[in-house]
Protein backbone atom coordinates (compact mmCIF):
# COMPACT_ATOMS: atom_id res chain seq x y z
CA UNK A 1 0.00 0.00 0.00
CA UNK A 2 1.40 3.41 -0.97
CA UNK A 3 1.95 6.02 1.78
CA UNK A 4 -0.79 8.27 0.36
CA UNK A 5 -3.27 5.38 0.20
CA UNK A 6 -2.34 4.36 3.74
CA UNK A 7 -2.93 7.93 4.96
CA UNK A 8 -6.37 8.00 3.28
CA UNK A 9 -7.34 4.69 4.92
CA UNK A 10 -6.09 5.93 8.29
CA UNK A 11 -8.01 9.18 7.91
CA UNK A 12 -11.21 7.38 6.95
CA UNK A 13 -10.79 4.98 9.87
CA UNK A 14 -10.27 7.87 12.28
CA UNK A 15 -13.35 9.67 10.97
CA UNK A 16 -15.44 6.49 11.23
CA UNK A 17 -14.22 5.92 14.78
CA UNK A 18 -15.00 9.51 15.70
CA UNK A 19 -18.53 9.05 14.41
CA UNK A 20 -19.13 5.71 16.11
CA UNK A 21 -17.67 6.39 19.55
CA UNK A 22 -20.29 9.01 20.53
CA UNK A 23 -22.93 6.64 19.18
CA UNK A 24 -22.02 4.03 21.81
CA UNK A 25 -23.79 5.05 24.98
CA UNK A 26 -24.45 3.64 28.44
CA UNK A 27 -27.39 5.78 29.61
CA UNK A 28 -27.50 4.20 33.08
CA UNK A 29 -23.81 4.17 33.91
CA UNK A 30 -23.52 5.37 36.61
CA UNK A 31 -26.78 3.76 37.74
CA UNK A 32 -29.97 5.74 38.18
CA UNK A 33 -30.54 5.37 41.92
CA UNK A 34 -33.65 6.86 43.55
CA UNK A 35 -33.35 8.68 46.89
CA UNK A 36 -32.46 5.57 48.87
CA UNK A 37 -30.79 4.43 52.05
CA UNK A 38 -29.95 0.77 52.48
CA UNK A 39 -27.09 -1.26 53.98
CA UNK A 40 -24.72 -3.31 51.86
CA UNK A 41 -22.99 -6.59 52.54
CA UNK A 42 -20.23 -4.86 54.49
CA UNK A 43 -22.63 -3.24 56.97
CA UNK A 44 -24.66 -6.41 57.48
CA UNK A 45 -21.45 -8.34 58.11
CA UNK A 46 -20.59 -5.82 60.81
CA UNK A 47 -24.02 -6.39 62.39
CA UNK A 48 -23.59 -10.18 62.63
CA UNK A 49 -22.05 -9.89 66.11
CA UNK A 50 -18.99 -11.95 65.32
CA UNK A 51 -20.86 -14.67 63.41
CA UNK A 52 -20.66 -15.34 59.68
CA UNK A 53 -23.52 -13.45 58.08
CA UNK A 54 -25.31 -15.47 55.39
CA UNK A 55 -25.68 -14.74 51.67
CA UNK A 56 -27.76 -16.98 49.42
CA UNK A 57 -27.02 -16.77 45.68
CA UNK A 58 -29.35 -18.20 43.02
CA UNK A 59 -28.62 -17.97 39.28
CA UNK A 60 -31.16 -17.51 36.52
CA UNK A 61 -31.89 -18.95 33.09
CA UNK A 62 -29.14 -20.26 30.78
CA UNK A 63 -26.67 -23.04 31.53
CA UNK A 64 -24.55 -22.42 34.64
CA UNK A 65 -22.10 -24.43 36.69
CA UNK A 66 -19.97 -23.91 39.79
CA UNK A 67 -17.76 -21.42 37.94
CA UNK A 68 -20.64 -18.92 38.13
CA UNK A 69 -20.18 -18.66 41.90
CA UNK A 70 -16.42 -18.46 41.37
CA UNK A 71 -16.97 -15.33 39.27
CA UNK A 72 -19.78 -13.60 41.17
CA UNK A 73 -18.45 -13.84 44.73
CA UNK A 74 -14.99 -12.36 43.97
CA UNK A 75 -16.69 -9.64 41.92
CA UNK A 76 -18.73 -8.62 44.98
CA UNK A 77 -15.67 -8.92 47.21
CA UNK A 78 -13.63 -6.59 45.00
CA UNK A 79 -15.79 -3.68 46.12
CA UNK A 80 -14.79 -4.32 49.75
CA UNK A 81 -11.51 -3.03 51.10
CA UNK A 82 -9.03 -5.70 52.22
CA UNK A 83 -11.47 -8.53 51.46
CA UNK A 84 -10.32 -12.09 50.89
CA UNK A 85 -12.34 -14.96 49.42
CA UNK A 86 -11.92 -18.58 50.46
CA UNK A 87 -13.81 -21.48 48.82
CA UNK A 88 -15.59 -23.95 51.05
CA UNK A 89 -16.31 -27.66 50.75
CA UNK A 90 -19.18 -28.36 48.38
CA UNK A 91 -22.19 -29.84 50.08
CA UNK A 92 -23.60 -31.67 47.08
CA UNK A 93 -21.87 -33.15 44.07
CA UNK A 94 -22.85 -31.91 40.63
CA UNK A 95 -25.58 -34.21 39.37
CA UNK A 96 -28.54 -34.07 37.06
CA UNK A 97 -30.96 -34.73 39.92
CA UNK A 98 -29.63 -32.31 42.56
CA UNK A 99 -29.02 -28.62 43.12
CA UNK A 100 -25.29 -28.11 43.54
CA UNK A 101 -24.27 -26.03 46.56
CA UNK A 102 -21.08 -24.00 46.18
CA UNK A 103 -19.99 -22.38 49.48
CA UNK A 104 -17.34 -19.73 50.03
CA UNK A 105 -16.43 -17.16 52.67
CA UNK A 106 -15.52 -13.51 52.21
CA UNK A 107 -13.53 -12.04 55.10
CA UNK A 108 -13.34 -8.28 55.67
CA UNK A 109 -12.12 -6.16 58.58
CA UNK A 110 -15.80 -5.57 59.41
CA UNK A 111 -16.74 -9.26 59.57
CA UNK A 112 -17.21 -12.38 57.52
CA UNK A 113 -19.92 -13.32 55.05
CA UNK A 114 -20.71 -16.92 54.15
CA UNK A 115 -21.93 -17.36 50.57
CA UNK A 116 -23.89 -20.38 49.40
CA UNK A 117 -24.57 -20.45 45.66
CA UNK A 118 -27.41 -22.73 44.58
CA UNK A 119 -26.69 -24.08 41.09
CA UNK A 120 -29.96 -25.57 39.77
CA UNK A 121 -28.92 -25.63 36.10
CA UNK A 122 -27.99 -29.37 36.12
CA UNK A 123 -31.68 -30.18 36.62
CA UNK A 124 -32.61 -28.96 33.13
CA UNK A 125 -29.48 -29.85 31.17
CA UNK A 126 -30.62 -33.25 29.90
CA UNK A 127 -33.85 -31.84 28.52
CA UNK A 128 -32.07 -28.92 26.85
CA UNK A 129 -29.69 -31.30 25.07
CA UNK A 130 -32.65 -32.29 22.89
CA UNK A 131 -32.12 -28.94 21.12
CA UNK A 132 -28.38 -29.37 20.54
CA UNK A 133 -28.94 -30.37 16.91
CA UNK A 134 -30.23 -26.83 16.26
CA UNK A 135 -27.18 -24.93 17.57
CA UNK A 136 -24.97 -23.40 14.90
CA UNK A 137 -22.09 -22.98 17.35
CA UNK A 138 -22.17 -25.79 19.89
CA UNK A 139 -22.13 -24.76 23.56
CA UNK A 140 -20.28 -26.78 26.19
CA UNK A 141 -23.59 -28.51 26.89
CA UNK A 142 -23.79 -29.64 23.27
CA UNK A 143 -20.24 -30.78 22.59
CA UNK A 144 -20.23 -33.75 20.22
CA UNK A 145 -23.62 -32.98 18.69
CA UNK A 146 -23.81 -33.13 14.87
CA UNK A 147 -23.09 -29.79 13.16
CA UNK A 148 -25.98 -27.63 12.08
CA UNK A 149 -26.09 -27.98 8.27
CA UNK A 150 -27.80 -24.72 7.28
CA UNK A 151 -26.64 -21.14 6.92
CA UNK A 152 -27.66 -18.53 9.51
CA UNK A 153 -26.80 -14.86 9.74
CA UNK A 154 -24.12 -14.40 12.38
CA UNK A 155 -26.21 -12.42 14.87
CA UNK A 156 -29.25 -14.62 14.36
CA UNK A 157 -27.08 -17.66 15.05
CA UNK A 158 -25.67 -16.16 18.23
CA UNK A 159 -29.07 -15.35 19.68
CA UNK A 160 -30.68 -18.59 18.49
CA UNK A 161 -27.88 -20.66 20.05
CA UNK A 162 -27.88 -18.75 23.32
CA UNK A 163 -31.15 -17.04 24.24
CA UNK A 164 -33.48 -19.40 22.37
CA UNK A 165 -31.84 -22.85 22.50
CA UNK A 166 -30.13 -22.53 25.88
CA UNK A 167 -31.88 -19.88 28.01
CA UNK A 168 -35.58 -19.80 27.10
CA UNK A 169 -35.98 -23.60 27.58
CA UNK A 170 -35.23 -23.19 31.30
CA UNK A 171 -38.33 -21.03 31.70
CA UNK A 172 -40.48 -23.40 29.64
CA UNK A 173 -39.27 -26.42 31.61
CA UNK A 174 -39.96 -24.79 34.98
CA UNK A 175 -43.41 -23.58 33.94
CA UNK A 176 -44.32 -27.09 32.76
CA UNK A 177 -44.66 -30.52 34.36
CA UNK A 178 -41.10 -30.39 35.80
CA UNK A 179 -41.91 -27.52 38.17
CA UNK A 180 -42.76 -29.75 41.12
CA UNK A 181 -39.51 -31.71 40.80
CA UNK A 182 -37.40 -28.54 40.51
CA UNK A 183 -39.04 -27.14 43.64
CA UNK A 184 -38.41 -30.38 45.51
CA UNK A 185 -34.71 -30.25 44.59
CA UNK A 186 -34.48 -26.60 45.58
CA UNK A 187 -36.19 -27.45 48.89
CA UNK A 188 -33.52 -30.06 49.61
CA UNK A 189 -30.77 -27.51 48.93
CA UNK A 190 -32.38 -24.82 51.09
CA UNK A 191 -32.68 -27.27 53.97
CA UNK A 192 -29.01 -28.22 53.65
CA UNK A 193 -27.87 -24.61 53.65
CA UNK A 194 -30.19 -23.00 56.19
CA UNK A 195 -31.13 -25.70 58.71
CA UNK A 196 -28.30 -24.77 61.09
CA UNK A 197 -28.53 -21.00 60.63
CA UNK A 198 -28.76 -18.73 63.67
CA UNK A 199 -32.05 -16.88 63.93
CA UNK A 200 -30.35 -13.61 64.89
CA UNK A 201 -27.90 -13.54 61.96
CA UNK A 202 -29.07 -11.39 59.03
CA UNK A 203 -29.67 -13.09 55.69
CA UNK A 204 -29.00 -11.60 52.26
CA UNK A 205 -30.56 -13.14 49.16
CA UNK A 206 -29.16 -12.30 45.72
CA UNK A 207 -31.15 -13.87 42.91
CA UNK A 208 -30.98 -13.47 39.17
CA UNK A 209 -33.69 -13.80 36.56
CA UNK A 210 -35.89 -16.90 36.95
CA UNK A 211 -33.86 -18.00 39.97
CA UNK A 212 -35.89 -15.49 41.98
CA UNK A 213 -39.18 -17.17 41.14
CA UNK A 214 -37.86 -20.69 41.75
CA UNK A 215 -36.58 -19.68 45.19
CA UNK A 216 -39.70 -17.73 46.22
CA UNK A 217 -42.04 -20.45 44.98
CA UNK A 218 -40.06 -23.02 46.95
CA UNK A 219 -39.88 -21.01 50.17
CA UNK A 220 -43.61 -20.27 49.99
CA UNK A 221 -44.39 -23.96 49.50
CA UNK A 222 -42.17 -24.82 52.47
CA UNK A 223 -44.00 -22.38 54.74
CA UNK A 224 -47.24 -24.17 53.83
CA UNK A 225 -45.97 -27.57 55.01
CA UNK A 226 -47.37 -28.84 58.36
CA UNK A 227 -46.82 -26.30 61.18
CA UNK A 228 -43.78 -27.23 63.23
CA UNK A 229 -42.20 -29.30 60.44
CA UNK A 230 -38.52 -28.72 59.75
CA UNK A 231 -39.17 -27.31 56.27
CA UNK A 232 -41.80 -24.84 57.53
CA UNK A 233 -39.59 -23.66 60.38
CA UNK A 234 -36.52 -23.23 58.17
CA UNK A 235 -38.46 -21.25 55.55
CA UNK A 236 -40.18 -19.05 58.12
CA UNK A 237 -36.89 -18.30 59.83
CA UNK A 238 -35.21 -17.52 56.50
CA UNK A 239 -37.92 -15.08 55.48
CA UNK A 240 -37.90 -13.50 58.94
CA UNK A 241 -34.17 -12.84 59.07
CA UNK A 242 -33.92 -11.51 55.53
CA UNK A 243 -32.50 -7.98 55.61
CA UNK A 244 -31.44 -7.40 52.02
CA UNK A 245 -33.09 -8.94 48.98
CA UNK A 246 -31.43 -8.23 45.64
CA UNK A 247 -33.23 -9.16 42.43
CA UNK A 248 -31.33 -8.77 39.17
CA UNK A 249 -33.29 -9.08 35.91
CA UNK A 250 -36.62 -9.59 37.67
CA UNK A 251 -38.95 -11.80 35.61
CA UNK A 252 -41.82 -12.30 38.06
CA UNK A 253 -44.34 -10.14 36.12
CA UNK A 254 -43.75 -12.28 33.01
CA UNK A 255 -43.47 -15.72 34.60
CA UNK A 256 -46.45 -15.17 36.90
CA UNK A 257 -48.73 -15.04 33.85
CA UNK A 258 -48.37 -18.84 33.69
CA UNK A 259 -49.94 -19.11 37.16
CA UNK A 260 -53.17 -17.35 36.15
CA UNK A 261 -56.35 -18.43 34.45
CA UNK A 262 -57.93 -16.60 31.55
CA UNK A 263 -60.25 -13.77 32.57
CA UNK A 264 -63.91 -13.99 31.67
CA UNK A 265 -64.89 -12.04 28.58
CA UNK A 266 -65.37 -8.36 29.34
CA UNK A 267 -64.20 -8.68 32.94
CA UNK A 268 -60.77 -7.31 33.86
CA UNK A 269 -59.53 -9.53 36.65
CA UNK A 270 -56.85 -8.34 39.06
CA UNK A 271 -53.72 -10.45 39.10
CA UNK A 272 -53.52 -12.70 42.16
CA UNK A 273 -50.56 -12.15 44.51
CA UNK A 274 -47.37 -13.84 43.38
CA UNK A 275 -45.14 -15.97 45.60
CA UNK A 276 -42.94 -13.03 46.62
CA UNK A 277 -45.95 -10.97 47.70
CA UNK A 278 -47.29 -13.89 49.73
CA UNK A 279 -43.91 -14.50 51.37
CA UNK A 280 -43.60 -10.84 52.35
CA UNK A 281 -47.10 -10.93 53.84
CA UNK A 282 -46.14 -13.96 55.91
CA UNK A 283 -43.01 -12.16 57.00
CA UNK A 284 -45.04 -9.12 58.01
CA UNK A 285 -47.43 -11.24 60.04
CA UNK A 286 -44.55 -12.83 61.94
CA UNK A 287 -42.63 -9.65 62.73
CA UNK A 288 -42.76 -7.49 65.82
CA UNK A 289 -41.77 -4.43 63.81
CA UNK A 290 -38.30 -4.39 65.35
CA UNK A 291 -36.08 -1.77 63.72
CA UNK A 292 -33.28 -4.29 63.11
CA UNK A 293 -35.66 -6.51 61.15
CA UNK A 294 -36.22 -4.03 58.32
CA UNK A 295 -36.00 -5.55 54.83
CA UNK A 296 -34.72 -3.68 51.80
CA UNK A 297 -35.71 -5.08 48.39
CA UNK A 298 -33.64 -3.76 45.48
CA UNK A 299 -34.43 -4.64 41.85
CA UNK A 300 -31.69 -3.95 39.29
CA UNK A 301 -32.97 -3.51 35.74
CA UNK A 302 -31.26 -2.68 32.48
CA UNK A 303 -34.11 -1.17 30.39
CA UNK A 304 -32.53 -2.76 27.29
CA UNK A 305 -32.77 -6.22 28.85
CA UNK A 306 -35.60 -7.86 26.93
CA UNK A 307 -36.23 -10.31 29.76
CA UNK A 308 -36.28 -7.97 32.77
CA UNK A 309 -39.03 -5.96 34.47
CA UNK A 310 -39.00 -3.33 37.18
CA UNK A 311 -40.91 -4.13 40.36
CA UNK A 312 -44.27 -2.52 41.04
CA UNK A 313 -43.31 -0.96 44.37
CA UNK A 314 -46.93 -0.75 45.57
CA UNK A 315 -47.27 -4.54 45.41
CA UNK A 316 -44.33 -5.27 47.68
CA UNK A 317 -43.59 -2.25 49.88
CA UNK A 318 -45.22 -2.30 53.32
CA UNK A 319 -44.45 -1.47 56.92
CA UNK A 320 -40.91 -2.73 57.51
CA UNK A 321 -40.20 -3.38 53.81
CA UNK A 322 -38.74 -0.79 51.44
CA UNK A 323 -38.53 -1.33 47.67
CA UNK A 324 -36.17 0.40 45.26
CA UNK A 325 -35.83 0.07 41.48
CA UNK A 326 -32.31 0.87 40.25
CA UNK A 327 -31.63 1.26 36.53
CA UNK A 328 -28.26 0.15 35.16
CA UNK A 329 -26.51 -0.34 31.83
CA UNK A 330 -24.80 -3.71 31.48
CA UNK A 331 -23.27 -2.99 28.07
CA UNK A 332 -23.04 -0.13 25.54
CA UNK A 333 -25.92 0.72 23.23
CA UNK A 334 -24.83 1.09 19.62
CA UNK A 335 -26.29 4.02 17.67
CA UNK A 336 -29.27 4.05 20.02
CA UNK A 337 -30.45 0.91 18.25
CA UNK A 338 -29.20 -2.16 20.09
CA UNK A 339 -27.61 -3.42 23.27
CA UNK A 340 -26.59 -7.05 22.94
CA UNK A 341 -29.58 -8.97 24.40
CA UNK A 342 -27.45 -11.74 25.91
CA UNK A 343 -25.07 -9.33 27.63
CA UNK A 344 -27.90 -7.09 28.79
CA UNK A 345 -29.55 -10.02 30.55
CA UNK A 346 -26.59 -12.00 31.88
CA UNK A 347 -24.11 -9.38 33.09
CA UNK A 348 -25.82 -7.80 36.11
CA UNK A 349 -23.69 -9.46 38.77
CA UNK A 350 -20.48 -8.84 36.83
CA UNK A 351 -21.39 -5.16 36.39
CA UNK A 352 -19.07 -3.29 38.81
CA UNK A 353 -21.73 -0.62 39.44
CA UNK A 354 -24.15 -3.31 40.62
CA UNK A 355 -21.47 -5.05 42.65
CA UNK A 356 -20.51 -1.91 44.49
CA UNK A 357 -24.11 -1.06 45.43
CA UNK A 358 -24.70 -4.61 46.70
CA UNK A 359 -21.44 -4.69 48.62
CA UNK A 360 -21.38 -1.14 49.97
CA UNK A 361 -25.03 -0.03 50.11
CA UNK A 362 -26.45 3.41 49.46
CA UNK A 363 -25.02 5.87 50.31
CA UNK A 364 -21.67 4.10 50.04
CA UNK A 365 -20.72 2.73 53.46
CA UNK A 366 -17.77 4.31 55.25
CA UNK A 367 -16.45 0.76 55.64
CA UNK A 368 -15.94 0.65 51.85
CA UNK A 369 -14.00 3.89 51.62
Amino acid sequence: MSPSCFRRVALCSALLLALLLPACSTPYRPPQVPPAVFPGLIDLAAQADGHEADVLLVHGICTHDASWAGEVVPQLARALADATTAPGTRRAAAATDAVEIVPSTVSTPAGRRRFDALIWSPLTNDLKRQLCYDQSGKSSLCEGAPPYPYTRARLNARFKDGLIDDCLPDALIYQGVARDTIQQRMREAVLQVLSTARAEVPLVVISHSMGSKILFDTLLRMTEEPPGSTAALVAQQAVGRMRFLVMAANQIPLLSLADQTLAKAGIAAAAPPDSLQLLLRKRQAGQRRALDRHLTLVAFTDPNDLLSYTLDEEKYAQDGITVYNILVSNAPTLLGLLERPDTAHLEYLSNPDVGRLIACGQPISKLCI
